[in-house]
Order: C-alpha cells, then structure tokens, then sequence
C-alpha cells in the first residue's frame, strides 16, 4: 500500500482485467492481513471519475503551448515532444544545473533508480529530490547526526513489548490506523499497565484511547522534551553506563536562519516580505531570550541576524562536555515550559503543569519500556 509509509500488504483480486476486491495480506508482519479504509479503497484510485486518462497541455486559442494558458487534453506525442522540446530549450541555456526532476517518495526502489541513474548520468545534474523532502528529509538529517544510520531505533513489535506508548506530532490513529490498531489493541488487553500519552496541537483521535492528553502550542516540542531532559538531570537517574559508551554532546549554531529568501528579491510578493525579513534577521522575545541565555550572545530585544545560514554553517556543530550541556538544560523550568507551551486556552495553568510532572515522572522510571511515536509534527515544527 502506497498511502502512506507503514508498509501494509495488500492482496487485489482481478475479474476481465479489472480490480473487484481487497483485502490485506495475512503473512505481512506488518497489518497482519487487515487494511485500513486507506488500503481498502487501493483500487477506487484507479477508477475514480477524476482520474487522469490522458496528457493535459496549457494552450493559447492557436493551439500553441502556453504557460498562462488553460489545460487541453493532447495526445501522448504531443505531451512527450513539447517536454522534449522545453527540456532541451532550458538545458541547451542554463546546463545541467538548469533543470531538474521533482519526483515522488511513493517511488518503487526501481523507479527510484531509474530517475536517479537518469538525471545524474544521463542529464549530468545533482538536482533531484523528491516530496520526502517535505517530510521526511528532516528526520533524516537527526538520524544520521544522533545514530548515524537513516532510520528509527526501534521497530513495529516494540509496540507490544512496551508498556508505554507518548505519541508526538504523530495523529496515529487518522494518519498510520494500522499501527493505531496495534497500539489499541494492547491497550485493550491491558488496560491498567499500559499507558498512552497524547501530544499534539489539537485534540484529534488518539485523545480518545490515550489516558493523558497534553496539547501544546506548536513550536514548543523542544522545550518540552528539554525540560524531560532537565528533570532526567535532576533526579539524578541518567543511566550513566549508556551515556558513557554511546553519547557525545554537541552544539551549534542558534543564527541559521529558516528559509533565507531575500527580502527585496522581486519574486517575494509583499504580503511574504514581512515574514522573509524575519527569516533573515530577527528581534529576540522574551521567552526566546530565556532559552538563549546560556548562550550569553542575545538578550529580549536584541536583533538576531542570521549569519550562520548559508552554505555548509548550518550544520557546524561541535562537542561540548556534559556540563555544558546541562547548562542548555537549566532554562527549561517548570514554570518556564509550563508558561510557553500550554496550548489549550481552557485549560489552567496548574493543570497543564501536573502534566507535565507525569510525563517526567514517565521518562524518569527505569521500570518504564516508552516508545515514542512522532512524525510529521514534530520534523516539521
């Protein structure tokens, strides 16, 4: 199944060169023969009214091809010798760094390979990415920088094994219902011993089975986690055999900026430019000075320019001790992440604070097996 990345099978019956029926496969370890209506409806994509049958073409009324033009039905021909035709118009202009393919992580790895072996040695371009890149290129780049390899630690299974399950920017039971199912279904057999936590910015479905919901103001991911860390620190439970043999703490840069447009380059409209600039260059706010304050370079009110944000800067960063680290940590009060992450405006200040004391309280009990669920909440924001 191609919705979305859990990696579910699915079994498809064909009657006259047509699909009549789904069902999931029952030897993949993944859905364990069940699909989600996700998967089920597999096969209305490829009969659904709105499907593409044919190549659409922007023309003018001469039949000419038109970028402001409206999209015409044409033929295959058509289609392939106008791409032909741009393609080598802006090749023969601009080189190889001229172009590029935008492709689709719903690739096959052989579709992947031939768009990869197509574009690199065929074109002699670099410029070749596909839509993970809004999603899952963020995670890609913390993985490689804390273990070293491009995935998760932990593995489908652990959902049973745990006893405890915190999801994070990660809607499960909308977005990944088959491990949704799985997650339910523990819970379900053990009801007392098996803990849910919900973060999330809104209140969504996994509220519904979870027995704690936290909902917090986006952005403030970080100084939840950081202030876990912190309480980690101060109760004294880190497992110190593991942070010796597998953990080096690092830093860098805090100026590197988010998208780093130019502010007066004529492609910004003018409702963009206000955000832009603050992209380039910012004023501190007094919650953003508290957590920069081991830092000592900014103050509330003090500009921040970007100057780390171009090139390989970004992604300097180098080792620091263990001290210097809980430096980091000290600004993650309570009271301080308590005051910049609650989110849900009903909700009292005191309550959103004892929630924050149990999800400590969680992370901080050697006896616990949590596994942390979080996708695109939380790589993006």
């Amino acid at each position: 199944c191609r919705f979305c990345g859990t990696g579910c099978g699915i079994m498809v019956a064909v009657k006259d060169d047509k699909i009549v029926a789904v069902k999931g496969d029952p030897e993949n370890p993944v859905n364990r023969g069940i699909n989600c209506i996700k998967g089920y409806f597999n096969a209305k994509i490829m009969y659904g009214a709105d499907r593409l049958t044919q190549p659409l073409l922007r023309m003018n009324d001469k039949g000419e091809f038109d970028k402001n033009g409206k999209f015409r039905p044409v033929s295959w021909k058509r289609a392939f010798d106008e791409m032909e035709k741009q393609f080598k118009k802006y090749y023969n202009e601009l080189g190889p760094t001229g172009v590029a393919v935008f492709g689709s992580g719903q690739y096959t790895i052989q579709e992947g390979y031939a768009a990869v072996k197509l574009v690199k040695g065929g074109w002699r371009s670099n410029n070749i990415d596909p839509n993970a890149r809004h999603c899952m290129a963020s995670a890609v780049v913390g993985f490689y920088q804390t273990f070293g390899i491009d995935e998760p630690a932990g593995c489908y299974d652990d959902i049973e094994i745990t006893d405890t399950v915190v999801t994070g920017g990660a809607n499960m039971a909308e977005m990944h219902p088959i491990l949704w199912s799985r997650v339910s279904d523990a819970k379900l057999n053990s009801p007392d011993k098996y803990y849910i936590v919900n973060l999330s910015t809104y209140r969504n479905r996994c509220s519904n089975l979870a027995d704690m919901e936290i909902i917090f103001r986006p952005n403030t991911d970080l100084a939840i986690l950081n202030y876990i860390a912190r309480e980690i620190v101060k109760r004294n439970v880190v497992n110190w055999d593991f942070v010796k043999k597998h953990t080096i703490f690092a830093t860098g840069h805090a100026d590197t900026g988010y998208g780093m447009r130019n502010p007066n380059s004529p492609h910004v409209t003018e409702k963009e430019k206000d955000t832009v600039a603050k992209q380039v260059a910012k004023v501190v706010t007094e919650e953003e000075a508290v957590a920069l304050s081991p830092i000592g370079k900014w103050k509330a009110g003090d500009e921040m320019v970007m100057k780390h944000a171009k090139g390989k800067a970004p992604f300097w960063h180098w080792e620091i001790s263990f001290e210097d680290f809980k430096k980091g940590l000290e600004p993650y009060t309570l009271d301080y992440v308590a005051q910049i992450a609650k989110g849900d405006p009903d909700e009292d200040i005191e309550t959103f604070k004892r929630k924050l004391v149990k999800l400590a309280d969680l992370y901080c009990d050697p006896n616990r097996k949590i596994v942390s669920f979080r996708t695109m909440g939380f790589n993006q924001h």
